[in-house]
């Protein structure tokens, strides 16, 4: 462990410690907010399709979709409380190209935003119109089972940083 001549530096080399730790938290939270996606957004719409899922489209999920690890985007800044990041679903319509998070997590009519199909042949569009929080449960389960935070504390011990 180097030495330091004042907090300043102290604080300013595990700023760094941090940051660069936060890759692998970012894939923490990834990880978390894949499996919130699955079960808060394509398990709370199944049509009666003899597969669930729906007549007019194909879902992306991994390949482009909402679960693609590429759209979950982080950003790491450095603030005056240290350092913090964000980890934000970008997903956009294949045909739109405008973002989908909060018309998936907020539901149709959310900050303007419609889906394209009101109805279907079943009758089941009510679960897709309405909210699915995969953001907001993502948060939840993260605050619940502290996954992150074990993650980062991994990532600091890797570099010689004694954390308890």
């Amino acid at each position: 462990m180097p030495q330091f001549k004042n907090l300043k530096d102290l604080e300013k080399y595990l700023n760094n410690m941090v940051k660069e730790s936060m890759k692998e938290v970012a894939e923490t939270i990834r990880d978390v907010e894949q499996e919130t996606i699955e079960t808060e957004v394509y398990d709370k719409y199944r049509p009666n399709s003899v597969d669930g899922e729906p007549w007019i489209y194909q879902r992306r999920r991994e390949n482009g979709g909402l679960k693609d690890r590429k759209n979950m985007i982080e950003n790491v800044y450095e603030t005056d409380n240290g350092v913090e990041m964000i980890v934000e679903n970008i997903t956009t319509g294949s045909d739109s190209h405008e973002r989908i998070d909060d018309l998936i997590e907020y539901g149709d009519g959310a900050n303007g935003k419609q889906y394209d199909y009101k109805k279907n042949r079943d009758g089941t569009a009510w679960q897709y119109l309405r909210g699915r929080p995969f953001t907001k449960s993502t948060a939840e389960e993260l605050e619940r089972s502290k996954r992150h935070v074990e993650t980062l504390k991994r990532e600091l011990r890797d570099r010689g940083i004694n954390v308890e």
